[in-house]
């Protein structure tokens, strides 16, 4: 028998949820944390219906990712005014117990390192550094990725994945979050994808973790998708759902240390931030750098602006087209 504990059964999706149909996804939420993988109900079968047990499932399977065994499709059947929901194991042949315990455990560990920062701005770049470190980020559909487990036990995931695992840490945590889906722009065209929003000193704000595992380097954490506003984060992240605003962009990597610049002139300027034995820092140009500008002045601006070398012994940088947005790395 199946013994999990959601911590949370209030979320974002299934605050949408009224009557008849919030029930249903509770039934549904209790009977899988207990491993019943069918759940039915008596209700008026027509469209409207339909919709409502479509923002049940979606309920169920990004406002739980305790829930990490359960396939995202999932069968459903009528007989006359009773609805059955029928789930899939995603992990059949396996104890499913124990690998929430290890789940579990690890969920416990990272909990502890991110509590011990009393600043929920720090607990959240812990949390990125966490990711970005011990998480490799996957091309795939296989479901194994979309979930906590892979991500935290595997060390490999998608999207969702990483949704899913920071959302977990999140809530252990007590930061306010919730998993975002939609579309998103990668390697030039539109692809289901899954992010984070969440609160920090009264503001929300969007986090992708994934694609900050995929742009850092060394042990350096990817900064670019982090405390983003509305305005930036939609540049290239379109959300399926009327999600809360994040008007407020103070709290990015560049803004913080004075990395908002016009010009390359403008650069030595900006703060150069130590990580362990190495350095970072970003500038996000007002103006979008030429091609030219990209491919052959990014290091010399280095050299010439930051004194590169007084900082590391090699040299790297990354620039994000979509944001305007050049990290720089110096690394020993």
């Amino acid at each position: 028998m199946i013994r999990i504990n959601i911590e949370n059964t209030q979320n974002f999706y299934s605050e949408q949820l009224n009557g008849t149909f919030h029930q249903l996804y509770l039934d549904c939420v209790n009977n899988l944390a207990n491993g019943i993988f069918r759940t039915s109900a008596i209700l008026e079968m027509n469209e409207e219906s339909q919709r409502n047990i479509e923002k049940v499932v979606e309920a169920i399977i990004y406002g739980c990712p305790e829930l990490f065994f359960i396939e995202q499709s999932i069968r459903t059947s009528w007989t006359g005014n009773q609805i059955t929901l029928e789930f899939s194991n995603k992990y059949s042949g396996e104890n499913i117990n124990e690998l929430w315990n290890q789940l579990n455990t690890e969920l416990d560990r990272i909990s502890a390192i991110v509590n011990k920062f009393e600043k929920t701005y720090d607990k959240i770049n812990r949390i990125n550094q966490y990711l970005c470190a011990r998480v490799e980020p996957i091309i795939s559909r296989q479901d194994r990725y979309g979930d906590a487990y892979g991500a935290l036990i595997r060390k490999e995931a998608r999207c969702e994945g990483f949704a899913k695992a920071a959302k977990l840490i999140m809530n252990r945590c007590n930061i306010q979050s919730l998993i975002a889906k939609g579309e998103a722009v990668s390697r030039g065209q539109r692809e289901e994808h899954a992010w984070i929003i969440a609160e920090c000193d009264g503001e929300f704000y969007h986090f992708d973790f994934t694609w900050n595992a995929a742009s850092g380097i060394q042990d350096i954490p990817g900064v670019d998708y982090m405390f983003l506003d509305d305005d930036d984060i939609h540049i290239n992240h379109f959300p399926d759902c009327d999600y809360p605003k994040c008007p407020d962009s103070s709290k990015t990597f560049w803004a913080l240390n004075n990395g908002i610049v016009k010009h390359h002139s403008d650069l030595s300027r900006i703060k150069i931030v130590p990580f362990k034995k190495h350095y970072i820092a970003a500038a996000k140009f007002s103006q979008k750098l030429t091609k030219y500008e990209v491919n052959n002045e990014i290091t010399n601006w280095m050299i010439n602006e930051l004194s590169a070398y007084s900082y590391g012994s090699s040299i790297n940088y990354t620039y994000n087209d979509a944001l305007n947005l050049v990290v720089f790395y110096f690394i020993n």
